[in-house]
């Protein structure tokens, strides 16, 4: 009886593991107007327009109030907003690049 309970809990464990795992690279993925699927690159960010267009960077990415998209350009780097709606971001803020992002297969 306790190998089956052994068992029965590494299975829960590993489930709720993978169930994590496909949570985070989920939240790392976006889809165009075009059906296409994005993903931010590996310690970076991601984030989308009103229009669509999806956009990323190397640190994490924000929307600002009009739009545009705005990241840290340090790896794994943090955006916040102000209270008067700038952006703040760790290292340097710079503008959202398409072609940072990461096609899905």
């Amino acid at each position: 009886m306790p190998n089956l309970l052994g068992r029965c809990l590494t299975g829960l464990f590993i489930s709720v593991f993978s169930l994590a795992c496909l949570a985070d690279e989920i939240l790392n993925c976006k889809n165009d107007n075009d059906g296409n699927t994005w993903c931010a690159p590996a310690q970076g960010g991601i984030e989308q327009r009103p229009n669509g267009e999806v956009f990323c960077g190397v640190g994490q990415c924000i929307k600002m109030t009009n739009g545009a998209v705005v990241c840290s350009n340090q790896a794994d780097g943090r955006t916040a907003l102000n209270y008067i709606g700038q952006a703040i971001c760790a290292g340097t803020c710079v503008p959202g690049k398409q072609s940072l992002c990461v096609k899905a297969k």
